[in-house]
């Protein structure tokens, strides 16, 4: 019977359905919106598997040729006024679009020339602390951050904190880390900041309220909207397996 379905379809009659079961794997796992999908998928076959391939598998997909070709132009405007200006802001604008890209070790050049020029930079310093905490510099990132928040805690509606947060968290400077990460889940609710914490008190013994700050932030997050829910699975999660274990 296989033999007789592979004359009549050649190849293609296993590669067709292998590549449909993939991308219903794909959405599955990763999509948030999966039901909406999985109904695409379903309903139109191998034609909605390419649909969700075009346009939901390769822009996750992360692959520096497809990074290339997207930000070609973007690149191109931001090299260029790099050369006709080339003021912080011009370096800091090619710094994000090579992040956006990847390309780390030139975005932490572009970077690093902005600062040279605006020592106190903010959008230089936050690009500075991303590069860094790429490279697992945790130390560097702490130093960047901080010098943010000195000036203004809320900077980048909260984004500074929670990776000043992450940065305390990996050293780890856990002494300095449990004051912040309790502000920040004051002013901002981060369901990281609350997760770090608790991993924190877990490690310290104090059990009773590791579980305590995992069940307020589970509690917080299932009375919230759909959107945000699906933003923070990884998180939730994470905490759930971490209440299950104290």
């Amino acid at each position: 019977m296989l033999e007789t379905l592979l004359a009549m379809t050649g190849p293609w009659g296993i590669v067709v359905p292998i590549f449909w079961a993939w991308m219903i794997f794909d959405c599955v796992k990763n999509e948030p919106d999966r039901q909406t999908w999985l109904w695409i998928l379903l309903f139109l076959n191998a034609f909605g598997a390419l649909i969700y391939f075009l346009t939901r598998w390769l822009p996750r997909a992360n692959l520096p040729q497809l990074k290339r070709f997207q930000y070609r132009q973007k690149l191109w405007n931001a090299e260029a006024a790099v050369r006709n200006l080339g003021k912080a802001h011009q370096y800091v604008g090619l710094g994000d679009v090579l992040v956006e890209m990847g390309e780390w070790n030139r975005a932490r050049e572009a970077f690093q020339q902005a600062l040279d020029k605006e020592p106190k930079n903010v959008n230089a310093l936050w690009g500075s602390a991303l590069v860094a905490m790429h490279d697992k510099q945790y130390a560097i990132a702490r130093d960047l951050l901080a010098a943010i928040l000195k000036t203004d805690f809320e900077a980048r509606f909260g984004e500074v904190s929670l990776l000043y947060g992450q940065a305390l968290f990996e050293l780890p400077d856990w002494q300095t880390a449990k004051p912040h990460l309790e502000k920040d889940i004051r002013f901002w609710s981060h369901p990281e900041s609350s997760l770090r914490l608790a991993l924190i008190l877990s490690q310290e013994g104090q059990k009773a309220e590791a579980r305590d700050r995992l069940q307020t932030m589970l509690d917080r997050i299932q009375a919230s909207p759909m959107y945000h829910h699906r933003r923070h699975r990884s998180t939730i999660r994470q905490a759930e397996k971490l209440l299950r274990s104290l």
